[in-house]
């Protein structure tokens, strides 16, 4: 607040502050090592257990890998 203590101008009026929150760790996007791990699994198993292995693999969320892993196979 100094700035506003060492400005009379800005204890005129009013003034905006914008704040915006850290970026949650759970809306992290699927990496590129995740998809890469996920395809290559795919490419030899069934989905479920592609995605299976690939979570435990790269600790991403099941449903996000899930979800990636439907999008790839409707590629296909």
């Amino acid at each position: 607040m100094h700035w506003l203590e060492s400005d009379s101008n800005q204890q005129r009026g009013e003034f905006v502050l914008l704040v915006e929150a850290e970026p949650s760790k759970e809306s992290n996007l699927i990496n590129e090592e995740s998809e890469r791990v996920l395809r290559l699994l795919l490419a030899e198993l069934p989905l479920k257990q592609a995605v299976k292995l690939a979570v435990e693999i790269t600790g991403q969320k099941k449903n996000e890998l899930y979800e990636l892993a439907l999008k790839l196979k409707d590629d296909e």
